[in-house]
């Protein structure tokens, strides 16, 4: 779901190995139509000022999530707490539209089989609020994956850095995920920002 027509064309051709059972500028008309999908690939960004209201952003993210459809964001946004919000609204995944083809088709690959995918700037924060003790309960190896991978380490690297296979390092890093995706959604924008130190008259709050 994109309001980009180049986008809307480009994904079945850039994805020949992915079977595409719907094309939408907006929520609304996925919604009316209601297609049998494993996952929802949504712009956040649907509407410009000019042209009025359409659901968009977490709102839309919300809704889609609520028909039971698992959300993969596909965004050229960049703001950390843009993105933590997405995932605190239900998505399931958040790709960036200058990742590789394989990156996208990884992440559809893994949201539809009920995974948490996030991007490398989603892994640094998630290793931010680990540090700060937010994101509890991680095992010694799920810490040492998360790690290499806020550093962009490969997934060959880690696999033979840490003597495991990269399939053992993706589900490690599946289950950081899930576990700082579940943390967003019982936090609060607030929360979050006071956790990073960025809300109003706190430490690190920058002028707008």
């Amino acid at each position: 779901m994109d309001d980009s027509v180049a986008i809307r064309m480009g994904i079945p051709v850039m994805l020949d190995s992915v079977q595409v059972v719907g094309s939408f500028s907006s929520v609304e008309a996925l919604l009316a139509e209601n297609p049998d999908a494993d996952v929802v690939l949504l712009d956040l960004r649907l509407s410009t000022p000019t042209e009025g209201h359409r659901l968009q952003g977490d709102e839309a993210i919300r809704l889609v999530a609520t028909r039971g459809y698992p959300v993969c964001i596909y965004t050229d946004e960049r703001r950390l707490l843009v993105l933590a919000q997405c995932l605190q609204a239900g998505a399931n995944g958040v790709v960036h539209k200058s990742d590789r083809p394989e990156a996208l088709l990884d992440a559809l690959t893994r949201v539809a089989a009920g995974d948490t995918v996030i991007t490398q700037s989603l892994t640094g924060l998630a290793e931010v609020l680990e540090r700060a003790g937010e994101i509890k309960e991680l095992t010694e190896r799920q810490r040492q994956v998360l790690t290499a991978r806020a550093r962009g380490e490969q997934w060959a690297s880690i696999g033979r850095r840490l003597h495991i296979t990269e399939s053992v390092a993706r589900e490690h890093m599946a289950a950081v995920s899930a576990k700082f995706a579940r943390h967003l959604q019982v936090t609060t924008a607030a929360d979050l920002e006071r956790q990073l130190g960025v809300g109003p008259g706190d430490l690190l709050e920058r002028p707008s």
